[in-house]
């Protein structure tokens, strides 16, 4: 587990460090908020169709040369690309490319954790999201110095250097690796591993669920608040960067503090009362917006153990687990795709409130979705 918890922690540290850049390099390039919407969403796109892509090589030949092989060279280039970009088109190539690191990331990354520890999955892929949201603080607050005191190019080249050492854990996973006992390489085989068919119908309610969390999660996070602080409240690249280490840093305290605790209707209805709330008056927030935004960082944290568990609940039986767990994300990938662009478009026409507003309700609905599932 320490090797995927280390391939974990750079990739998050190299994203966290990068979802904190891209938009503000864009807006000091003088790009608006639905130009910035439409780079970031090139990402999930790309994500939806190469993690299934990734998932069926997975559990054909075996999961962990997955990390060298792709998620290695991916996280690296991602960045490299964006030292050299001057347009718009070049970030979207970026972000493409960052599509690839993430989904040969996740397209393994449960199904190695569920093949080392099969009796604690649930409690150790949270823990993972602690650990990745630890790494995200990190990298958002090394953004945030880094762009004040040397500048954009000198942080990316930084970070491109960061990123190459996520090659040492995943050799280290390579030598581990066996290959199954009779791998199918036809043609034929591998995209019949791409099928969805056959699936119950928990597993599309799950599927929906992680929508709703697609929805009231990654609009926030990858677009509209990096752009809010900087535009709405003016805060400055150190304060934003501040700002963001303190919320993951938040998020991840309280899922490793709440990660035993039982999942309960009142722990559904205390986590959706705050995350509706939250949303409703982010826009509006002023001086009370930090406290807000840890609220936020609170709930998430409190919130993730419900997906988590979800997602282990209808794959743990899975032959077919990588592929599987890659379909539950399906709708998730395409909320994500939609709801980021969409939403720079929403917030130029009608502006912050009613956006951050919808992302409440769509937690509301991600809570009491997924709380049924688990009953």
């Amino acid at each position: 587990m320490k090797r995927i918890t280390a391939i974990s922690f750079i990739n998050y540290f190299n994203s966290g460090a990068l979802t904190l850049i891209i938009p503000l390099l864009l807006l000091a390039k003088n790009a608006n908020v639905a130009e910035i919407g439409i780079v970031v969403s090139a990402m999930p796109l790309v994500f939806l169709f190469a993690r299934l892509l990734f998932a069926a090589i997975a559990d054909n030949i075996g999961w962990s040369q997955i990390f060298l092989l792709a998620n290695w060279p991916s996280t690296t280039f991602a960045t490299l690309i964006y030292l050299f970009s001057n347009s718009v088109l070049g970030f979207a190539a970026g972000k493409i490319v960052e599509g690839l690191r993430d989904s040969s990331y996740w397209a393994v990354n449960r199904t190695a954790v569920f093949a080392l520890s099969p009796n604690r999955r649930e409690h150790e892929m949270t823990k993972i999201n602690g650990v990745t949201w630890l790494a995200t603080a990190v990298g958002s607050a090394a953004a945030g110095a880094g762009i004040t005191y040397v500048g954009f190019s000198s942080t990316l080249g930084i970070l491109t250097l960061v990123s190459a050492t996520v090659g040492i854990p995943a050799l280290l996973l390579w030598k581990i690796w066996k290959m199954p006992s009779k791998p199918d390489i036809s043609l034929r085989g591998f995209f019949s591993r791409l099928s969805p068919k056959g699936k119950n119908k928990d597993f599309w309610v799950v599927s929906v669920a992680l929508m709703f969390y697609s929805f009231a999660v990654y609009p926030l996070i990858t677009l509209l608040l990096p752009v809010f602080m900087s535009k709405q409240l003016g805060y400055s690249y150190l304060t934003i960067g501040f700002w963001f280490l303190v919320y993951n840093l938040l998020a991840a305290a309280i899922t490793f503090l709440t990660v035993k605790l039982q999942l309960s209707l009142k722990r559904s209805i205390l986590q959706s009362l705050i995350g509706f709330t939250v949303a409703a008056f982010l826009a509006n927030s002023g001086m009370l917006f930090p406290a807000l935004l840890c609220a936020l960082a609170f709930v998430r944290g409190y919130s993730i153990a419900y997906f988590e568990h979800s997602v282990a609940k209808v794959a743990k039986n899975s032959s077919n687990i990588s592929v599987d767990i890659g379909w539950l994300h399906v709708p998730m990938r395409l909320a994500e795709f939609s709801s980021v662009l969409a939403s720079g478009f929403f917030v130029q026409m009608v502006g912050y409130a009613p956006v951050f507003a919808a992302t409440g309700v769509a937690f509301v609905v991600y809570s009491f979705m997924t709380l049924k599932i688990l009953k």
